[in-house]
């Protein structure tokens, strides 16, 4: 007999360590984001020679950190580099300025001025952006608890279901932490999709549970949604790790990484810590 609640520790330790991870690097203000969160200009350069240098040169002549990376096309050939300068705190007319001379200096690499694209992303837009991303991410996972709720109208199943889905979003966002993945664009479409991707398995096993009970053993219901929720999990991963694969755009780079991962920690959560509550719930008669 498959007994989930001696390992339930396990969810509830990642959990806690999850939510340290994000407090302390919160505080500290190293929570990674990407241009369009915190700011910046991101400078994208047609050649295919690798300006790895450039962020030594950028961060000895102009004081400035940046990271760069090459853009390759669907055959992985190299077509063009992209340069990302953390600018937080300058004025506009500084960052021009900055801006101006950076290409200076790409002009005397043979690069023409012309072709270099050049985007800069203010520090008000990008608060704004962030904070109402973060909004879209909480608003949603309030109204998905509360269909959960109207669903089940029995607080431990809903709350099984709810407190699965929340440990995906904490320890995913954890994860992207240490890993150093930027919150960005495509990390927030990522994790609005995950709320709907986590819940997926959850209402599947709950349903089974709270319906099936007294025709079927528990653990033969068990057994039956594990095969079913492993399959609906796998097949979504594999279908990212494609996409992470075959992808050219750095967007769909981010959704899929951090999809993967989310489901990763939802097979932990949906498997151990909603099975562990749904289970003592339906052996206690609904108590």
């Amino acid at each position: 007999m498959f007994e989930p609640k001696k390992l339930l520790p396990i969810p509830v330790v990642v959990l806690l360590l999850s939510l340290v991870v994000i407090y302390i690097n919160a505080s500290a203000g190293t929570i990674p984001m990407g241009v369009d969160l915190k700011g910046g200009t991101v400078l994208i350069i047609p050649t295919t020679q690798p300006i790895f240098e450039l962020e030594e040169i950028i961060a000895n002549d102009f004081g400035y950190h940046a990271k760069s990376r090459s853009i390759r096309d669907f055959a992985g050939e190299v077509k063009q580099q992209e340069i990302t300068i953390d600018t937080v705190g300058l004025s506009n007319q500084e960052e021009r300025a900055l801006k101006d001379r950076i290409i200076s200096e790409f002009e005397s690499r043979n690069i023409e001025r012309g072709e270099i694209f050049s985007e800069t992303v203010s520090g008000f837009f990008s608060d704004m952006f962030l904070r109402e991303s973060l909004k879209a991410v909480v608003f949603a996972f309030l109204f998905m608890a509360i269909v959960i709720f109207i669903k089940f109208r029995s607080f431990v199943p809903s709350f099984a279901v709810v407190v699965s889905a929340f440990a995906d979003i904490v320890e995913t966002i954890a994860a992207m932490t240490v890993l150093g993945i930027e919150l960005s664009k495509g990390s927030i479409v990522a994790l609005l999709l995950l709320i709907g991707y986590s819940v997926d398995t959850d209402i599947m096993l709950t349903s089974r549970l709270l319906k099936q009970r007294g025709r079927k053993g528990i653990d033969e219901i068990i057994k039956n949604s594990m095969y079913t929720g492993f399959t609906m999990t796998g097949t979504t991963i594999t279908a990212m790790i494609v996409l992470l694969l075959v992808s050219t755009s750095d967007l769909l780079d981010s959704i899929a990484i951090v999809i993967i991962i989310g489901l990763v920690f939802d097979l932990l959560n949906t498997w151990i810590t909603n099975l562990s509550l749904l289970k003592m719930y339906v052996e206690g008669g609904g108590k």
